[in-house]
């Protein structure tokens, strides 16, 4: 069988030999890709503790981008509202000695480094570049994920769970990074199942997605993954821990999800929003209690006491546990005893002050510091918070809150992560903002207004979450509960879902009016006197390549002559549905995991982050969540564009007057078309 028809590997081992036959093939695994184009080796730039740059432009420097940098371009009028941020996505954060702080954006795929001054440059990595290549500073690639994790070790390496590499990396100081332990594969796509697991040194050992990592007291490493806890020595030897539950547990713990280690040598682990402490190999219960039984979130004493999220933890010098639970900050003593310290839990703008003054969006991870302090990760800000011993909550400077839902014109504007975008005609964005059930609109100047919900054009939503808009500028909303239409100013229900079971994942408009409907394993149309007509459906035997893909819709989009495409995130590849009802294969290499660009069945696509489409008016579509932005010719050829606006990691895209709107976390970009 030719190479580029080599189907997706199903059992572990054919998936094990194949991932690694496909890094000889296509270099998909070592950063051969189009993702990056920075030079191997290239100095990295350092930004300026303030950005330079004015209102409503792209500083690249602060952003990390070398490339644009290199090039004498750092300022760049491309923020059409809100404001561009240097993180993205961080989920992991280590700090050193000197008292420099490390930062893991999974959005970026980069490590920065953060001095005590202020200034923020990318230690190791390149923007938007998947793969796990070794190598110096740009060289390097990971394949970070939500889970991904960094510690800074005895030696002040930096050791980083690559989650989806299935790797243990390691970054000097410098930034030359190596693999430490496990073998390079791709492990995070969709069904890829329970992993087995293999101790042993370096190559030798197999992780089963390695996430949460602490630094034990013997300078070794802690590490969970699927199945439990691994330990690994410094040399990369892997080796399991185990211990024995207390009889006394009301529940035995098998597979922990948050640890940290206190000074003794104890551990900490979180598992179904319960405390416990491993000691001596004995595991016993600390405190914690259902969430939903206890009616919500409560202090008190062991099991007395209900955590919503416990999502990290750390252990300060007097024993005591700092539990992040979710968006408040917790504290647990030896004896199980759990106050708040910090943190409504009510949800909204993030705030600073003291105690329940203080609002935090989602806290991933938890360190403390040589004056005792907190630091506090707040991934939805997003921001490194500082809390004090008495609740006491400050931002650092050099990550400045940039999310919130504020309406106003250019930097005035504010957003949180948005869920889906379309455009209109003449060029307004509009935004289903799942967070504040409203859909907001971006006029082409800039000014960010709401458009509908709650009340407004009638429109009451549910959490909306994928928005379209018809040729005619008719706005379709799909949230919790319904598909909405709204037309001037009313709003009425096209269809409640789920579509015969089948939850709704994205919609689009065809320029007849009709409905397309993706749900998570089938389309569906719905004209525009509410029939409901099915046009795709899994059968899990694939008519639409030889491979046999279940069928898993990421995105859907029209193009200008009603032909349907689907971006399946289980084949890795874009397919097109015609109007006369055939479906071929129109991008990417089915089962390869990659940002190659080239011809279908050469050319791959990564599906790293949400997917979306647009169409220009030549016929060229412009698809995210590919890393970069990628660019597919109407005969299929993919190719990763040079535009005005540099390397934004975009969500959201969309096509309208002549322009092509992108959106970062907490911006809206754009930049012109391209000619050709």
């Amino acid at each position: 069988m030719p190479y580029d028809q080599l189907p997706f590997p199903s059992s572990t081992a054919t998936r094990r030999g194949a991932a690694l036959l496909a890094c000889l093939f296509f270099a998909a695994c070592g950063g051969g890709g189009s993702g990056g184009s920075s030079t191997p080796g290239a100095p990295v730039v350092a930004a300026p503790p303030a950005s330079a740059c004015g209102a409503g432009t792209t500083d690249y420097m602060a952003a990390g981008d070398e490339d644009m940098a290199a090039l004498g371009i750092t300022c760049m009028q491309s923020v059409r509202a809100g404001k561009e941020t240097v993180l993205q996505i961080p989920n992991g954060m280590a700090l050193d000695k000197a008292g420099n702080t490390y930062i893991l954006d999974r959005a970026k795929q980069v490590i920065f480094k953060l001095t005590p001054a202020g200034a923020m440059s990318v230690l190791a990595g390149s923007i938007a570049n998947y793969g796990s290549q070794d190598g110096a500073g740009s060289a390097a690639s990971f394949n970070f994920n939500h889970q991904s994790r960094i510690i800074v070790d005895t030696a002040g390496n930096l050791i980083v769970t690559d989650t989806c590499n299935n790797t243990l990396r390691k970054i000097t100081p410098g930034g030359v990074v190596s693999t430490l332990a496990g073998v390079s594969e791709q492990v995070c796509w969709l069904g890829a199942g329970v992993l087995p697991t293999h101790d042993g040194a370096g190559a030798q050992a197999l992780f089963t997605r390695p996430a949460e990592i602490v630094l034990d007291v013997n300078g070794d490493y802690l590490v969970i993954e699927q199945l439990g806890i691994r330990r690994v020595t410094p040399a990369g030897v892997v080796s399991h821990v185990f211990w024995t539950n207390d009889p006394k547990n009301e529940r035995k713990i098998s597979g922990p999800s948050r640890i940290a280690v206190a000074g003794d040598g104890s551990l900490y682990v979180v598992e179904s929003a319960r405390i416990y402490r491993i000691s001596g190999g004995l595991a016993s219960f600390i405190a914690g209690g259902d969430y939903a039984k206890e009616g919500g979130v409560r202090d008190g004493t062991g099991a007395a006491a209900s955590f919503k999220s416990p999502r990290a933890l750390a252990v300060d010098a007097a024993g005591d546990v700092y539990v992040s639970d979710y968006d408040t900050l917790r504290k647990v003593t030896p004896r199980g005893v759990v106050t708040t310290i910090a943190g409504d839990g009510k949800g909204g703008d993030v705030r600073d002050g003291k105690g329940t003054e203080a609002r935090f969006s989602y806290i991933s991870q938890l360190l403390i510091n040589s004056s005792g302090n907190v630091l506090a990760l707040d991934t939805g800000a997003p921001a490194i918070r500082t809390i004090t011993p008495g609740g006491a909550v400050t931002t650092s400077a050099a990550t400045p809150v940039t999310s919130a839902s504020v309406d106003g014109k250019g930097s005035a504007a504010r957003f949180n992560r948005r869920d889906g975008t379309a455009a209109d005609a003449a060029g307004n964005l509009y935004i289903a903002d799942y967070s504040t059930n409203l859909v907001r609109m971006v006029s082409p100047d800039g000014v960010v207004s709401v458009f509908a919900g709650n009340g407004v054009k009638g429109a009451v939503f549910a959490h909306p979450y994928s928005i379209a808009v018809g040729l005619n500028g008719t706005v379709y909303v799909v949230d919790s509960e319904r598909i909405a239409r709204i037309d001037g100013g009313a709003t009425t229900t096209v269809l409640p879902h789920p579509v015969g079971g089948d939850a709704v994942v994205d919609i689009a408009v065809d320029p007849e009016g009709s409905v397309a409907v993706a749900g998570y394993y089938s389309v569906s149309q719905v004209s525009s006197s509410g029939k409901v007509t099915q046009l795709i459906a899994d059968a899990g035997t694939g008519p639409r390549d030889p491979n046999n893909f279940s069928f898993q819709p990421a995105s859907i989009a029209y193009d200008r002559l009603g032909n349907l495409y689907v971006a399946d995130d289980d084949s890795k590849a874009v397919y097109k549905y015609s109007k006369d009802g055939k479906l071929t294969l129109f991008a990417g290499s089915p089962g390869w995991i990659g940002d190659r660009d080239g011809p279908v069945r050469t050319a791959m696509l990564g599906f790293h982050g949400t997917t979306e489409m647009a169409f220009a008016p030549n016929g060229d579509m412009y698809l995210s969540g590919q890393g970069l932005l990628r660019k597919v010719k109407p005969d299929g050829t993919v190719s990763t564009p040079a535009l005005a606006w540099g390397k934004p990691v975009l969500g959201g895209i969309a096509i309208g007057n002549g322009m092509l709107i992108g959106m970062t976390g907490y911006a809206v970009l754009h930049t012109a078309l391209p000619a050709d």
